[in-house]
């Protein structure tokens, strides 16, 4: 299955050697899931564009991130017909666009629009019922409050981090902040449970804020289940109940265990089970994915 990509509403698979987003990671991204024709998340896809957007100073204003926004909706259904198959990855970039040498913005910037749509990643649908074993990563997130949270087009944290490990069998690092607390893994959001209640690290320094957490966090809450945004030790993760990781193309992975580590001069692997309560929230996720817009339904 070939890839189908568009720039700025055409075909193409170049880019402008001046372009901002080449030159400095000047811009946003989203990854989506594609699925019998249904775009996953979008709104919170969509909302997650706008604040980048403007976080950044691509935009003006709000109004003008929800138009670029919507172009992109006309590039998603052009790009969908070309690609001509219902299940896939839909990549979405916006970059400042090209500028001039330096680092100062153009005072009228022309945003760059990309639109890829990808073939589905083989063999992880498994994960979701088997679990995923991780490690933690020597890198850690670099620390800005300014930009926490927003997917901008700089990930090198998240690049040194991954290129630790080559096994096969290790599906995902965990990442810490400067000071050792757990933040995310490198591609997902993470989450323990202690005590039938859940605990997800605080997002206000470094990271990413995935759309998928957020719909997860909403489904625990309609679930009843208590959930708290709090700083997360290696030592709460090693010692709670159950753990699972999420994002936005593999929903919620259970985790079953931390490969070998050395806190305190020690060597010992960490496991966990596959808890009710996860399985309690796959299932309530996959009702709500059940029911997701279609491309043609996008606005």
């Amino acid at each position: 299955m070939d890839a189908t990509t568009l720039v700025n509403g055409k075909p193409s698979h170049t880019l402008d050697v001046r372009d901002r987003g080449l030159a400095y990671g000047d811009g946003v991204f989203e990854t989506i899931a594609l699925k019998q024709g249904q775009v996953q998340l979008w709104q919170g896809h969509q909302q997650r564009l706008v604040t980048g957007l403007m976080t950044l100073g691509i935009v003006a204003d709000e109004a003008a991130a929800v138009n670029l926004v919507n172009t992109i909706v006309d590039d998603i259904k052009i790009a969908y017909l070309l690609f001509g198959h219902p299940q896939g990855v839909i990549k979405i970039t916006i970059t400042r666009g090209s500028g001039g040498r330096g680092y100062a913005a153009p005072s009228l910037p022309h945003p760059t629009r990309i639109v890829s749509m990808l073939p589905w990643p083989p063999d992880r649908n498994h994960l979701s019922s088997e679990g995923v074993r991780v490690r933690v990563c020597q890198h850690r997130w670099s620390n800005n409050a300014a930009l926490a949270g927003v997917k901008h087009l700089n990930r090198l944290d998240q690049v040194m981090a991954r290129n630790e490990w080559t096994d096969i069998d290790i599906h995902e690092g965990i990442m810490l902040n400067q000071r050792g607390h757990v933040i995310s893994g490198v591609m997902s959001n993470i989450f323990i449970e202690i005590d039938g209640a859940l605990m997800t690290p605080k997002l206000d320094q470094c990271g990413i804020k995935g759309t998928m957490a957020q719909l997860v966090r909403a489904i625990a809450k309609q679930c009843g289940i208590k959930l708290v945004e709090h700083e997360v030790t290696l030592d709460a993760l090693i010692n709670a109940d159950a753990a699972f990781i999420t994002n936005s193309l593999n929903g919620i992975w259970p985790i079953i265990e931390l490969a070998s580590y050395t806190p305190r001069c020690t060597s010992t692997p960490a496991y966990w089970p596959i808890s009710p309560l996860i399985i309690k929230l796959q299932k309530a996720l996959a009702q709500h994915l059940s029911e997701q817009l279609t491309v043609a339904d996008l606005c």
